[in-house]
């Protein structure tokens, strides 16, 4: 045959004694031949997962966290952005030195329901802080850092900012 007239799977490769090519057939491999495995973002992870459905994992005793307190701070408003991330520094610059004199965060168990916080010791087992939704007036993540979260909570004029870092990333808990 004609080079022009071969089928796409023939190649010519040059003849070793008179420098005429003879057609080769070609075989597909395996993985030419196989279906192509759907992606995983072409793969549903169980059923979708809808806001009723997400909001009844916080129901009752809520959701366990493993985390640290990375610190408390007084804070003079109820909310904001820059107050938190101020406070966030602050504490986080407290809890180094600490750590340079050899002291450790205190780790806790975080408890998010529709009830509101809990921070439990995680040795002990006894309830550290627990504030009601009512009470928590904003929460803010820490920009620098994709595992710590912080929140306010508090009466008129005596609020607190309570830094928590998580075991797992913060983003869930935030949002």
């Amino acid at each position: 045959p004609v080079p022009d007239q071969l089928s796409p799977r023939t190649f010519c490769p040059p003849h070793p004694e008179n420098n005429m090519s003879d057609p080769v057939e070609i075989t597909p491999t395996q993985s030419e031949t196989s279906p192509s495995k759907a992606s995983k973002k072409d793969k549903k992870r169980g059923p979708e997962k809808t806001e009723e459905f997400l909001l009844a994992r916080f129901k009752g005793d809520g959701i366990r966290y493993k985390a640290k307190i990375i610190g408390i701070d007084d804070v003079t408003d109820a909310r904001g952005d820059q107050m938190c991330q101020d406070s966030m520094m602050k504490l986080k610059g407290i809890a180094i030195a600490a750590r340079a004199q050899g002291q450790h965060k205190q780790r806790i168990w975080l408890t998010i329901s529709l009830s509101g916080i809990k921070l439990i010791d995680e040795k002990t087992g006894v309830i550290e802080q627990e504030h009601t939704v009512n009470r928590i007036s904003f929460i803010a993540r820490d920009v620098t850092d994709n595992r710590a979260f912080g929140y306010v909570c508090g009466a008129e004029g005596q609020h607190q900012f309570f830094a928590i870092k998580t075991a797992q990333q913060a983003e869930p808990l935030v949002v």
